[in-house]
C-alpha cells in the first residue's frame, strides 16, 4: 500500500479521514479497550494519538504523514468521528452505555470477529497502534488525557513554522 502524501492531506483527498474510516479508527481502539467504554472526548484524542503516534516521544511512527497544524485536527474531529460511531453503531459493532458520568462508547462482542476479517496493511497498523494507544495512555483519566493533547495542540504540526522560519533566516 502506498503511504498517503502530505500533499493528498493537505488537498483534502486522503482517503483516511472521513465518518467510514474515523469510525474503524475508533472500532479498533474501543475492541483493544474491550470490555472498558469511553467517552467521545477521550475517543476523539485517541484517534489524533493513533493516527499521529510519532507525535509522542518514543511513539511508534504516524499512520498518517506529519502535515502543518495537525494538533488543530482535535478541535474538527469530533462531528465527523459522531458520524462514524453512529455507522459502526448501527451495525452492532460499537455500543452506547449510559452511566452517571454521561454517555460512553464499548465495542460489542462482535467487533473483533469483524476487524479480524480485515487484513489490509493501513488496519494491521492501526491495530498495532490501538495497542500502543491503550498501554501508553488507557489507565489515565479523561481530564489526564485532555491536559496533555491541550498543552500540546501548539506544538503537534508547529515544525512546519519553524522550519519555514528558519529557512527564512538562511536566505
Amino acid at each position: 500500500m502506498d503511504p498517503v502524501t502530505a500533499s493528498q492531506v493537505a488537498h483534502g483527498k486522503a482517503p483516511f479521514n472521513g465518518p467510514i474510516e474515523i469510525g474503524l479508527r475508533a472500532l479498533a481502539l474501543l475492541t483493544e479497550s474491550f470490555p472498558v467504554a469511553c467517552s467521545l472526548q477521550r475517543l476523539v484524542v485517541y484517534d489524533y494519538l493513533v493516527v499521529h503516534s510519532d507525535d509522542v516521544p518514543g511513539g511508534p511512527p504516524g499512520l498518517h504523514p506529519k502535515t502543518p497544524h495537525r494538533g488543530a485536527e482535535l478541535l474538527v474531529r469530533r462531528a465527523v468521528l459522531e458520524k462514524g460511531l453512529l455507522l459502526y453503531q448501527s451495525r452492532g459493532l460499537i455500543e452506547r452505555q449510559y452511566t452517571q458520568g454521561g454517555v460512553m462508547l464499548a465495542a460489542t462482542e462482535r467487533s473483533a470477529s469483524f476487524l479480524d476479517v480485515l487484513n489490509s496493511p493501513y488496519l494491521q497498523l492501526l491495530r498495532q497502534r490501538a495497542v500502543w494507544v491503550m498501554s501508553a495512555f488507557g489507565e489515565r483519566s479523561d481530564v489526564a488525557l485532555s491536559i496533555i493533547a491541550r498543552e500540546h495542540i501548539g506544538e503537534w504540526g508547529a515544525e512546519f513554522e519553524m522550519e519555514s522560519v528558519l529557512r527564512l533566516e538562511q536566505s
